[in-house]
């Protein structure tokens, strides 16, 4: 186990969201604390190693709210039992495919253990599917009547159910994409959008005129940033680590999607990081929209 990893991941956190509160005391923040959350499979490698330590670094850099991907391998009242240690709130999960059409009952347990507000699919590639393959009509198909056979009981439980975009829905279906193909099936009053900036501009489509056109139905971001030069136009959902940055240094205009994001109603704005170094990205990422790193206040 890599204490020092952990404890540098810690130091660091702290150095620089000091640092950028004391640079720029009493900034107004581009986007509230309370709508802001991490996902938490930014630092799967660390919470494998020792959850409880990377859970308390998380919470010091000014975190409060994370998104699950899985309850770490604990049983709910234990999960939430080591978010509550931390002093973090799980805000909401991705949960698989498979789960949301054959375990609705298990999803809505847990999520009342928890405390999970929303839940939803974020990955639709089939076991095996290599990284530079995407989905077809098949995948989206399955994936609508999954949520078509899920969302009453969801719903009725209180939660409010979601889809994450993750770059292949963009890909060509007839005259028109997998995207419109998902929406013509998913029932807007039931399933709202998580929008993946990243994936997105992966896919070569703009996040602003999407949230323009979208409105509404986009609730939720995930919010990170592409390096300038990234490769994009590719339908696979896949990227090499290195095209991740952190928010603010990458080449997404965020004053324009914040904008977007805000006139299309937006509640929620998870960070993700898939970067060799996601601690720091997601440190300086906290910082920009916290309003406390030079370039952050808008």
């Amino acid at each position: 186990m890599r204490r020092h990893g952990i404890y540098s991941m810690m130091v660091g956190l702290a150095l620089l969201l000091g640092t950028s509160t004391a640079a720029i005391a009493g900034a107004s923040p581009p986007v509230p604390d309370a709508k802001i959350a991490v996902q938490l499979y930014s630092l799967h490698k660390d919470l494998a190693r020792d959850p409880v330590a990377t859970l308390k670094a998380l919470r010091a850099s000014g975190v409060t709210q994370v998104e699950a991907f899985n309850t770490l391998g604990l049983e709910p009242a234990a999960f939430k039992a080591l978010l509550d240690q931390a002093g973090l709130t799980a805000s909401g999960t991705h949960v698989g495919i498979k789960e949301l059409r054959d375990n609705v009952q298990d999803i809505i347990n847990t999520a009342t253990i928890v405390g999970y507000r929303y839940v939803g699919v974020a990955w639709l590639k089939p076991p095996g599917a290599g990284p530079n393959q995407g989905i077809g009509p098949a995948e989206i198909d399955a994936a609508i009547a999954a949520y078509r056979s899920a969302c009453p009981a969801l719903k009725a439980a209180g939660l409010r159910v979601m889809y994450h975009l993750h770059g292949y829905e963009f890909a060509a279906d007839g005259a028109g994409t997998l995207l419109d193909r998902l929406l013509a099936g998913l029932d807007p009053g039931c399933v709202d959008l998580q929008m993946d900036v990243f994936w997105v501009l992966k896919a070569g489509v703009d996040p602003v005129a999407l949230l323009e056109k979208l409105g509404g139905r986009v609730k939720l971001l995930h919010v990170k940033d592409m390096r300038p030069g990234a490769s994009t136009g590719e339908f696979t959902g896949s990227a090499p680590p290195g095209d991740f940055a952190p928010i603010g240094q990458g080449s997404v205009d965020w004053t324009l999607l914040l904008a977007a994001a805000r006139r299309a109603g937006v509640d929620w704005y998870v960070l993700e990081d898939e970067s060799p170094t996601p601690a720091a990205h997601l440190a300086a990422s906290l910082a920009w929209l916290q309003g406390k790193q030079p370039g952050g206040v808008r």
